[in-house]
């Protein structure tokens, strides 16, 4: 119920929002021009692929659009697609990590059809600020639980993860939507969103880190804060089409060898999956191998294949979530074994120093919106070698004067 004092405030809200609508609806059947945009350029998505990319995130790096057009503001512009006639508003995101006021990075989601180009134009005011209004967002990013031991949430509209301590859980939910705001202590138990249904155990979870010096390891695990590994998560865009944590590891020692890690974790509007960007600094030099740690299931059917770059399970939950399913997708000129000692099965992968080095993982639940039929290993497996393919789809992008 809300209070009285609070009702002048509230429509007022409602009556600028009206106005901010029924304006935004008119210039956009006007033209961008009636916005104030002065330039434009073409944005060309090229899927080389023989198979479609549904809902497919695309990153554009915002330095590589100001060396094409050096007067470009990402505080005033707007993608449109124009293709058959009229303006449609594609909405996108803009991240700026270092809290420079200088955006990195510009996001969009589109579905990208098999062998297709698709051209969109960006138009902008060289000066100015202005925020379209976006839609319902699909994304977030959040530090939560106690001040003194938080954890870190990041969820798209469909599937969402936890990280604590290094190992890293997966929230299935009952229905669409960001939930985040919602989790109670006890995100093991159902809740009526859905629930935690990998929990706490003493595994990696889903993609968790491991160094690695020959046969020696280290697991990136810090229980309860009080190890010799540090591990510092900080959100760094919480929506509303992507949401984006990194976490920083320092403190590890492996072999007389020294290192520092850092973890980039992502999710995407409408995708399921979590993207994992890894960045290892050795001291001295030297060759890197890491893994991504994925749990052991009860009573699991596994599917490994390293030429596709895919390691799936299905099985019981460790709680009381009931079956299932894990799924680690990773480049296949990266694999350097695999390892199946101890709680985990670790994907091991080759890095380069210093340079970003790219997995994914996925979480599925018998009950949830990412689920398959039965049987559902089988499914889960063929799911995860379908979706392994377009990981390996190599999208390109363009900015081409208008």
């Amino acid at each position: 119920m809300f209070r009285a004092s609070r009702i002048p405030r509230l429509l007022l809200f409602v009556a600028v929002l009206s106005v901010l609508t029924a304006a935004w609806s008119w210039a956009q059947a006007q033209g961008p021009t009636a916005l104030g945009f002065k330039k434009h350029f073409v944005i060309e998505i090229r899927n080389p692929g023989p198979r479609p990319l549904e809902s497919y995130p695309v990153v554009l790096k915002a330095d590589e659009i100001r060396a094409a057009f050096p007067d470009f503001n990402s505080y005033d512009y707007a993608i449109f697609d124009e293709s058959g006639g009229g303006y449609r508003f594609v909405p996108s995101q803009t991240d700026d990590f270092n809290g420079d006021r200088v955006h990195d990075e510009i996001v969009l989601v589109r579905t990208l059809l098999p062998g297709s180009v698709v051209r969109l134009s960006c138009y902008y005011a060289p000066q100015g600020s202005f925020q379209l209004l976006m839609s319902t967002p699909r994304a977030s990013a959040r530090l939560a639980g106690k001040p003194e031991d938080p954890f870190l949430a990041w969820e798209s509209n469909l599937a969402g993860f936890k990280f604590v301590d290094g190992r890293i859980e997966v929230y299935g939910k009952l229905y669409a939507g960001l939930v985040l705001n919602k989790l109670h202590p006890d995100d093991t138990a159902l809740q009526e969103w859905g629930m935690n249904v990998l929990g706490a155990g003493p595994s990696s979870g889903l993609g968790g880190l491991s160094l690695w010096e020959g046969k020696e390891r280290v697991r990136l695990l810090n229980p309860g804060g009080k190890g010799d590994i540090r591990i510092r998560p900080k959100v760094l865009a919480a929506g509303p089409l992507r949401a984006l944590a990194k976490v920083e590891y320092t403190g590890i020692r492996l072999g007389g060898v020294s290192y520092e890690v850092a973890l980039f974790v992502s999710a995407f509007a409408d995708n399921p999956y979590s993207r994992q960007d890894v960045v290892v600094t050795r001291r001295p030099a030297g060759p890197v191998v890491f893994s991504a740690d994925i749990d052991k299931l009860g009573n699991e059917a596994v599917t490994f294949d390293s030429a596709k770059g895919f390691l799936v399970s299905w099985g019981r939950s460790p709680g009381r979530a009931g079956e299932a399913g894990l799924a680690a997708f990773f480049a296949p000129a990266d694999f350097d074994g695999l390892d199946q000692n101890g709680p985990d099965r670790s994907i091991r992968l080759r890095a380069r120093p210093g340079a970003k080095q790219t997995y994914w993982t996925m979480g599925g639940w018998e009950r949830g919106i990412v689920s398959v039929r039965a049987p559902a290993d089988k499914e889960w497996a063929r799911a995860a070698a379908d979706l392994a393919l377009t990981f390996m789809t190599k999208v390109e992008v363009h900015y081409r004067p208008s």
